[in-house]
């Protein structure tokens, strides 16, 4: 297996992901950044040399479910699952100071 790396700023790479970023909870994705140090950009993962890979976009070290497929299982790098987000505490109105 090859991995081949294309660094893009965060902004290109977020404009192309469009609406596989962020993550939906309960989708896994794969945490490529630790382990390979990648944050944004273009992977292309080549199982055989001869042989065109398959590319999955990287924003923040993670690589999110998208167009080409599942996130890939690749050595060293996590598949997580998202979580879903903790709930916020309910807003409590605070009264205006009165002006005099």
């Amino acid at each position: 297996m090859r991995i081949t790396h294309v660094p893009l700023p965060r902004e290109e790479t977020l404009a192309v992901l469009g609406p596989h970023w962020p993550p939906r909870p309960g989708a896994t994705v794969a945490r490529i950044g630790l382990t390979v140090g990648i944050d944004h950009g273009a992977v292309a993962v080549h199982d055989t040399d001869d042989q065109p890979g398959t590319t999955w976009w990287v924003i923040d070290g993670v690589i999110p479910p998208q167009d080409a497929g599942p996130a890939p299982v690749l050595p060293g790098c996590p598949l997580v699952t998202v979580e879903e987000p903790a709930e916020s505490p309910p807003l409590t109105p605070v009264p205006a100071p009165l002006v005099s």
